[in-house]
């Protein structure tokens, strides 16, 4: 890290040492070389410019200036710059000095974590003598004396600065001054400039010196992908993350001039690979429209956007270094089904990588544009029913937020399709959304994904990222590639080498300035490179605000609720609640009674919707101590219900499952003493769950239905003596279906996906703080001691409203701590109470919120993602709370219960 000094004071001393040398060396300028000659191969850049001056000028005139200005080595190089401006007579003599000289940066890896930068300076005329003379008479004191040594026949001087802190070495090679803080390039250039074996960068990269790609007045950036893929590889801790297999799939290089923009920085030029243009294709036609925008999770850190007019032009885009499999590649060829889906595709295509970009496997989302999107669902189901030989019970098939998952269990099947392009899917999870076709390489991603799409969480609902899309569209650019720093900037951190992770903490403000890398791959192999930037400061603290915006009175204290349902006619959110006087109440969100209707018993498990008419129209199932009970939307009972529970049993949790979404429904019932109970959906017990008898006692949570891919379908028991029980459809026990996981239990389980067959886990904490994760074959995988200062800390798991994510709670008397999945803390907190209950709602990455309900005081405490407190006075609450987030309008809605009150807040995010 500390090679990374300033650029000019380099040349303050490149100057200073080569005074001398210049002066009595014969034959000076006679061999003439232009600097690249001394630089090697593994540079993964070369910065050239003529006017070293004029270019700092322009930068300091920036608005990003005063932010790069807090890393110490941009204020280093400031401070360089100003002394030798004074020493050297200022009024431009400086500038006047340098102008015309051919300078060259470039950036070295020099071992594990590590890089250094090499200074060349060719001169062209004797000119330049002058300033060295003048340098020369005023130097004396500003620095220790020069040490000489000799490398390979070329002597090379040696700098003490900073109280023999650092050393800066320099030598010079015919009319060609070079030098470095670290020595070894300095060396490394000598044997580059003297040896006629060795192939130096401009000999590696001849396409890159072309007479086209000669140096203006902005300068030249002349980048090596090998030199690029390998900084990001020793930036990172995980040595074969995808950002780097991307690079190195094909030999990128390019030659790019930078210019400076009012809102960041333009680089412009030549891509090339493997020495040759990388030509796209010509006839780009903007059609108008935002193709995906609504699609674009705001979880996306990086996005391809391909925009082609037809599928047949991924062909002159191979991924080269793709190795298919043969005999499926035979197979897909010859597949009329799979003939039958390219036939419905348009051409346009989005690659989203989300969470883990800096690791082997990030989660990944091909999203692909169809002309039929239904036909090509079914066209790759009947090809996946092919692949598995006719044999239903292979298909994984399963249902989410209202749409329908299927599994393609065949390694690669997008790159196979798209000769190469989007390796990265060992497996294939297909969905269809907004009339395209979804891809996802795991299940746990599709299911994020889906979610962040109820949720309207796309890019497509912010005004900045449809703004970004919009200024694409103008670019007449095929291949369009967006990094979002927001995103990109927190894996950076996370995935970072230990000795880089401390820097970009420590300047995070100045990093996260940097706002979005876009980049646009044009007609024959123009690539037009922008950086957004930001130089205000942005807030960091996600602090919200809370305001009520309307109170609903009822007659009676409300006892149950707010449970919110949709409201079939708008989609809108109606509450079902219940007073003390047992009557429930319908209430739409303008607070409008729908029905009051009175029940002889409390509520006691949640509210759920099915289509028992199965003709879009909801109705509501729950159900009292003895009742399970179906009304439609005005308060009318089902046919054949209420269902009456078994004399003498007392109902405890209740569950509708739906197994094939096809609206054929059953009722999940345990009793008191866990005994479990499946109803049909027209109110009949079955008979192999009358009941399936357990000797387990009662239930620590509400029984439930997974499907998992590559094992089928689980019924799934967890008991407040520690035990978990798998059974299948049927009632039967699965396969190592009976397991310990600790002498109690008292919370609820999550739901740990795989990103492989058979690897989703279920993951709960026992009451001695235990974390244990178990899969669906019945295997301990895991075990972790959670601190526990007392026997009376109190250890809980916390679900989303949806059940993809979840957090750890910790009590220790007054002390809160809540942890992230991977238990790292999350925040923590004081709350003096008797009595907690806890409330998470995940809407996104950076849209979550943490209750705590206090109920002794009957207070609530609302804190964001970061564990900032919300509100700032507790909310009222008597009983629950109801939260939603719009991203059309960037508000939460939060609905609460007090006493005889319906409240409803709006929190702007």
């Amino acid at each position: 890290m500390n090679q990374i000094k300033s650029l000019l004071v380099i040349l303050v001393i490149l100057v200073l040492g080569g005074a001398a040398f210049l002066f009595y060396r014969s034959g000076f300028l006679l061999n003439r070389l232009e600097g690249s000659e001394v630089i090697s191969p593994d540079a993964v850049f070369i910065y050239e410019t003529r006017d070293p001056v004029g270019m700092w000028n322009t930068i300091v005139g920036q608005p990003i200036w005063e932010k790069l200005q807090q890393l110490p080595v941009i204020a280093e190089m400031e401070s360089r710059l100003i002394h030798l401006d004074s020493i050297t007579g200022k009024s431009g003599a400086l500038d006047k000095y340098l102008k015309g000289q051919q300078f060259k940066l470039s950036m070295h890896p020099l071992g594990k974590e590590d890089f250094g930068f090499l200074i060349t300076v060719a001169f062209n005329d004797r000119a330049f003598l002058d300033f060295v003379q003048d340098f020369q008479r005023d130097k004396d004191g500003q620095a220790d004396p020069v040490k000489v040594r000799t490398y390979s026949g070329v002597n090379l001087f040696e700098l003490s600065l900073d109280k023999g802190e650092r050393t800066f070495t320099y030598a010079i090679i015919d009319n060609v001054l070079m030098g470095s803080y670290t020595s070894f390039l300095v060396e490394e250039g000598i044997r580059y400039a003297k040896s006629t074996e060795l192939r130096s960068f401009k000999q590696t990269y001849t396409h890159l010196f072309q007479s086209e790609s000669q140096v203006g007045s902005q300068g030249m950036v002349r980048l090596s992908g090998d030199g690029l893929s390998d900084f990001i590889n020793q930036l990172s801790s995980e040595k074969n993350n995808k950002l780097v297999q991307d690079l190195n799939a094909n030999n990128y290089s390019a030659t790019l001039v930078p210019a400076f923009l009012d809102e960041g920085l333009s680089i412009s030029g030549k891509l090339f690979v493997n020495g040759q243009e990388k030509k796209v294709f010509s006839g780009y036609e903007d059609h108008g429209n935002l193709p995906f925008a609504s699609l674009i999770s705001k979880r996306a850190a990086l996005l391809y956007l391909y925009l082609f007019p037809d599928f047949q032009f991924y062909r002159r885009i191979p991924n080269t270094s793709f190795s298919p499999d043969p005999l499926l590649a035979d197979q897909l060829a010859e597949s009329v089904a799979i003939q039958n889906f390219v036939s419905t595709l348009s051409g346009n295509a989005a690659l989203v990588l989300e969470e883990g970009i800096l690791e082997e496997r990030p989660d990944q989302i091909l999203l692909l544009d169809t002309k039929d999107a239904e036909s090509s669902f079914s066209h790759l189901a009947d090809y996946n029913l092919e692949w598995n030989q006719e044999d239903y019970s292979k298909n994984y098939r399963d249902y989410f937020l209202g749409h329908e998952i299927i599994l393609m269990d065949i390694n690669e099947f997008p790159a196979h399709v798209f000769d190469g392009n989007f390796a990265g899917f060992p497996k294939c999870y297909l969905a269809v959304a907004e009339g395209q076709l979804i891809l996802a390489n795991s299940l746990k991603t599709m299911k994020n994904y889906l979610e962040d799409l109820y949720y309207d969480n796309t890019w497509g609902k912010s005004v900045l990222m449809s703004k970004l899309l919009k200024e694409g569209q103008g670019k007449e650019a095929p291949v369009q590639i967006y990094l979002n720093n927001d995103r990109f900037f927190p894996a950076l951190i996370r995935s970072s080498q230990p000795a880089w992770s401390p820097v970009f903490q420590k300047y995070a403000s100045v990093f996260r300035s940097f706002e979005f890398l876009k980049i646009y791959l044009k007609d024959e192999g123009d690539i037009e490179i922008q950086i957004a930037i930001t130089p205000e400061e942005r807030s960091s603290n996600g602090q919200l605000m809370l305001k009520e915006s309307r109170s609903i009175l009822f007659d009676k204290k409300l006892i149950y609720g707010p449970a919110g349902l949709e409201n079939f006619n708008d989609k809108s959110t109606d509450f079902l609640l219940q007073d003390e006087d047992l009557f429930i109440h319908l209430v739409t969100a303008e607070g409008e009674r729908v029905f009051s209707e009175r029940i002889p018993e409390d509520i006691i498990t949640d509210v759920f919707q099915i289509d028992y008419y199965k003709n879009g129209k909801l109705q509501l199932v729950f159900a009292t101590q003895n009742l399970i009970y179906a009304l439609d939307r005005y308060g009318n009972l089902l046919p054949g219900f209420p269902i009456h529970f078994e004399e003498g049993r007392d109902i405890t949790y209740l569950n509708v499952l739906d197994y094939d979404n096809n609206r054929d429904y059953r009722f999940f019932v345990a009793d008191a003493e866990g005994n479990l109970f499946v109803y049909s959906g027209s109110g009949e017990l079955l008979q192999e769950w009358d009941p399936r008898q357990s000797t387990d006692g009662p239930l620590a949570v509400m029984p439930a239905h997974h499907r998992v891919p590559g094992l089928g379908d689980f019924m799934v028991a967890m008991h407040t003596n520690g035990k978990l029980r798998f059974f299948n459809r049927r009632g039967q026990d699965k396969e190592g279906g009976n397991i310990v996981l600790g002498e109690s239990l008292s919370t609820d389980y999550g739901i740990e996906e795989g990103r492989e067959e058979g690897l989703s886990k279920i993951v709960t904490v026992n009451d001695a703080g235990e974390v244990v994760k178990v899969n669906f074959k019945g295997e301990l995988t895991y075990r972790n001691q959670l601190l526990r200062p007392d026997r009376n800390t109190r250890f809980d798991l916390v679900n989303d409203q949806i059940g993809t994510d979840f957090v750890w709670v910790i009590r220790e008397y007054n002390e809160l701590k809540v942890l992230n999945p991977d238990e790292s803390l999350l925040f923590d907190t004081n709350i003096i109470s008797e009595q907690l209950d806890y409330r998470y709602f995940s809407f996104g990455p950076a849209n979550k919120i943490f209750v705590v309900l206090d109920r002794t005081q009957d207070f609530a405490y609302l804190y964001n993602y970061r564990g900032k407190l919300i509100n700032q006075k507790p909310i009222s609450v008597s009983e629950n709370l109801w939260i939603s987030f719009s991203g059309s309008r960037n508000e939460y809605t939060l609905v609460t219960v007090y006493e005889n009150q319906l409240q409803e807040y709006k929190i702007p995010f």
